[in-house]
């Protein structure tokens, strides 16, 4: 009898642990899933501003399938099908899939701006016809510094379409000589894109004869044509003469290719100015110096906390002083002549606004006990339509 009992106890035990072993955790595993395009929406093959609020896409997509029960998030993105095969650069969707307040909800529309806006943002993005993929991102867990999340991609959907650019209109300023490296010249951008009117950038010229260089939409200027002119008019004749610039130095250039002019405006530096300097508006900007190597202005001074500046690029024509506090470190000694003034739109980004009142710079404090911080101030004005500029308390 007790062989019997202890056989069976043997026979349980052993039971018990090929259970114990058969009686694993389930693994996940990416087994794909699938994304459809809704058939009766028929996507325009070249894409045209007027048409950004039309309806480009609608698509819906299964479930992802781990191989387990469980619950994953999802997000959008497209490829440039021919040119990232191994899906290296895709641009992420900003919008809305989905919906909040339905997990079962798994669709996503698109409008014709919403997908040219992605189309821009890939690498290269090209004027003519673009191949590109739709896919769905399924994200199964959370990135964190030990872990990484369980991804895969849905099925493709793709398109083969023509977007138009939201890149800023560009021109070279190009000395002659120098024609073979033109994407490498000086700028100018206009101020949006489609604007051919406005053309701006800072620069610093040679003395020597110009043209300037216009590139395709997107920017390519592989065989841009070259316009020459004088005084202040350009000329898009192949065989136009150049534009003679007589003297070294920094230069506000600006162009309008629907009028077909230009202007050549030399600085000799930028300042910062505006009550923020002194309590008076009279001769109280306080010149930069040029940092040629890094193409930025700085300076180091003294503003008065609470009061507001901008900066301001002149042709100065006298000597310099040193008046004493409560007046800036430096001011004019001679009258200048004003070039430009930049003034802020957002947080460390400017604009050209010389007759606007808005966009001072306040310098951070109260104004109310009349007392001054000592700022290292840098401004980059070397990428058009893009100034920069950074404030840094100094002890």
């Amino acid at each position: 009898m007790k062989n019997i009992i202890k056989t069976l106890f043997f026979a349980l035990l052993i039971s018990s642990i090929s259970s114990c072993e058969n009686d694993k955790e389930p693994i996940a595993t990416t087994n794909g899933f699938e994304l459809r395009k809704d058939v009766t929406i028929v996507a325009p093959t070249v894409l045209t501003e007027t048409d950004d609020a039309l309806t480009f896409t609608k698509l819906e997509w299964d479930e992802a399938n781990y191989g387990v029960e469980t619950f994953a998030t999802y997000k959008l993105y497209v490829f440039d099908k021919d040119n990232d095969p191994n899906l290296e650069r895709g641009v992420e969707y900003e919008g809305t899939i989905g919906s909040p307040d339905n997990v079962n909800d798994r669709t996503a529309t698109l409008t014709v701006e919403e997908f040219n806006d992605m189309m821009n943002k890939l690498k290269p993005f090209k004027c003519s016809q673009m191949n590109i993929d739709i896919r769905i991102k399924s994200i199964l867990g959370i990135v964190t510094s030990s872990s990484t999340p369980l991804e895969q991609y849905s099925n493709p959907i793709t398109y083969s379409v023509t977007g138009y650019p939201k890149s800023l209109p560009l021109l070279a300023f190009v000395k002659d000589g120098n024609s073979t490296n033109v994407s490498t010249e000086p700028k100018l951008a206009a101020s949006a894109a489609g604007v051919n009117t406005n053309y701006e950038g800072y620069m610093f010229l040679q003395p020597g004869s110009y043209k300037f260089y216009k590139p395709d939409a997107c920017g390519d200027f592989t065989g841009a044509p070259a316009y020459g002119g004088a005084t202040g008019t350009i000329n898009t004749d192949a065989s136009a003469p150049s534009i003679v610039v007589t003297t070294a130095g920094h230069y506000l250039v600006k162009a309008n290719l629907a009028l077909n002019t230009y202007s050549l405006s030399q600085f000799t530096t930028f300042g910062v100015f505006g009550l923020a300097t002194r309590a008076t508006l009279s001769g109280n900007q306080v010149p930069m110096d040029y940092d040629a190597p890094n193409k930025i202005w700085k300076l180091t001074v003294d503003l008065r906390k609470g009061y507001k500046f901008k900066f301001k690029s002149n042709l100065w024509t006298g000597a310099l002083v040193v008046p004493a506090l409560p007046n800036p470190p430096y001011a004019p000694g001679t009258a200048t002549s004003a070039v430009s003034i930049l003034g802020k739109i957002v947080d460390g980004q400017l604009e050209e606004n010389s007759v606007a009142a808005s966009g001072e710079i306040t310098v951070p404090g109260s104004a109310t006990d009349n007392t001054r911080q000592k700022y290292y101030i840098e401004l980059n004005v070397s990428n058009p339509r893009k100034y920069t500029y950074k404030m840094t308390a100094v002890n």
